[in-house]
């Protein structure tokens, strides 16, 4: 989903300031999403321009002026429209299946290096996400629940593949010289 279908369906809520905004993506998309929330402000700008939203300048006394987002008629039907868009399973950039398919020509401690610091980064990302559990805000709905329920899921069975792994990388037989520094078949 791209972040103006997200900001989008922020404001079907209600109205919010951009820092509001910023807040909620940080909350619940920073740990799924590849969007940076760096990308708010220049998509609050053209969904503006596009006549999605409407932007109302809060002046305010001693401190800095708010603006404050809604979402109109036209950015309703958008969201609406984007969000029934089928989804697809969507490739996604696996760094250790990469180095994994050139693992022999690494030492056996080199690999098993490798496999266990990107089980450390799961972990820890895992251990972010339960730990930003109580942040759930009271009024998140059951599917907002679920999706945060689903992240922690995803990062334990991605936990428990890496695991599998080393495992299987530690009961390989010792030898001088590795036979998987041939091509591959047919190359």
């Amino acid at each position: 989903m791209d972040i103006r279908t997200i900001l989008l369906g922020f404001l079907m809520y209600g109205s919010m300031t951009g820092y509001e905004l910023k807040k909620i993506f940080e909350i619940s998309f920073s740990f799924f999403s590849g969007l940076s929330y760096g990308s708010i402000y220049p998509a609050l700008k053209g969904m503006e321009k596009d006549g999605l939203i409407t932007m109302e300048l809060k002046v305010q006394d001693g401190t800095p002026n708010r603006k404050v987002y809604t979402i109109t008629e036209a950015g309703r039907a958008a969201f609406i429209e984007g969000l029934k868009v089928p989804v697809e399973f969507e490739r996604q950039k696996h760094l250790l299946l990469t180095r994994l398919f050139f693992f022999s020509f690494l030492s056996p401690g080199e690999r098993l290096g490798i496999t266990e610091t990107y089980l450390r980064s799961v972990e820890k990302m895992r251990q972010e996400v339960e730990a930003a559990r109580p942040e759930i805000p009271p009024q998140a709905d059951s599917y907002q629940r679920l999706c945060f329920e689903f992240g922690i899921r995803f990062l334990s069975d991605l936990a428990a593949n890496i695991t599998w792994l080393l495992e299987t990388l530690r009961a390989e037989p010792a030898s001088p010289e590795d036979p998987g520094r041939k091509p591959p078949e047919g190359a």
